[in-house]
């Protein structure tokens, strides 16, 4: 053998200690590709019930909104038409006691009057502040 040979017979190891470490460095880039589908695969068989039943939660509190506004709107207009019932009650019972009390203070005033015009007059007093 001469030296020739043993150079192609070491270039040959090296090539088959290359091929060798590759095929290893393949079979782990397999083994991560294939976790990683089964991690993608579990996440996306979990993930869509889980949208389906997000969509359908949503879908009832969007009706649930609806009512609550409706609700608002109904408690709106009752408390409306309750203001405008005070308002109406508030002017029809305190015109006629202003107008009561209006008329009873003229007429004890004139009955102060009329009692004065037959009594000598009298000092009035002072009150301090």
């Amino acid at each position: 053998m001469s030296a020739l040979d043993y150079a192609w017979f070491a270039v040959a190891v090296l090539v088959g200690a290359a091929v060798i470490f590759l095929c290893a460095v393949l079979w782990n880039v397999f083994r991560v590709i294939t976790s990683t589908k089964d991690l993608i695969d579990g996440v996306t068989g979990k993930t869509v019930p889980l949208l389906g039943e997000v969509v359908t939660t949503v879908g009832l509190v969007n009706q649930e909104l609806v009512r609550v506004d409706g609700i608002l709107t109904t408690a709106e207009t009752v408390a409306a038409s309750v203001g405008g019932m005070v308002n109406v009650v508030s002017s029809t019972i305190s015109s006629p006691l202003v107008k009561l009390s209006a008329l009873a203070y003229g007429l004890r005033r004139a009955a102060g009057k009329a009692t004065e015009e037959g009594k000598p007059a009298r000092r009035q007093r002072r009150f301090r502040r």
